[in-house]
């Protein structure tokens, strides 16, 4: 009786710091710098991925994204959890990208690759960060699509999706998760009694 009680305490413990954690960002472990990142991805055209990452003060971001073929990729860093991929129906791209990322490469350079023999399309992006937060970074064929994309980064990345959930009232939430946390709590009081 005392082990199924402890049981269900244990249980309830670890539901309630699970919705404690969750007010907050989330917790990415993905700050291992100097480790490097690779990805590989084929987007259509117009289409966006994104990633997140954990930097920290002064730390030194370096992207570098290829094309496997002729694509071009255009990409950005922001500050702040995206909410929008910046693409307009027609396939172009949302002039206020520029504005909210605080870093940016729309100028591709092209280097020799040796897989098809010719020149493809290369992005850098060299970034500080000037605080200790995440950061997005979003990557946009423009021309040329589908190709596939060659990440590489200095620190480890993690794939992003914008939620396509509408909000909801946050007051909302945490009255029910402490109501059923009460619920619980008597339930179990009242089947020990």
């Amino acid at each position: 009786m005392r082990r199924k009680f402890q049981g269900k305490l244990l249980f309830i413990l670890l539901i309630v710091g699970m919705l404690i954690n969750n007010f907050d960002d989330p917790i990415i472990l993905a700050n291992a710098e100097d480790n490097i990142y690779e990805d590989q991805y084929q987007l259509q055209q117009g289409a966006t991925r994104f990633y997140v990452v954990n930097l920290s003060l002064n730390a030194n971001l370096q992207i570098n994204c290829t094309a496997y073929y002729k694509g071009v990729f255009h990409v950005y860093i922001f500050d702040e959890r995206p909410t929008d991929n910046h693409v307009l129906n027609d396939g172009s791209i949302d002039a206020s990208i520029t504005d909210q990322a605080v870093a940016y490469n729309e100028t591709p350079s092209q280097i020799f690759s040796p897989n098809i023999n010719n020149t493809v399309n290369s992005v850098t992006l060299n970034y500080t960060a000037p605080s200790f937060q995440l950061y997005y970074l979003e990557i946009i064929v423009v021309e040329n699509g589908p190709d596939t994309f060659k990440l590489e980064s200095n620190f480890a990345l993690q794939a992003y999706y914008i939620p396509f959930i509408p909000g909801y009232k946050l007051e909302i939430f945490a009255s029910c998760a402490v109501f059923i946390v009460f619920f619980i709590y008597f339930k179990i009081k009242k089947y020990k009694s």
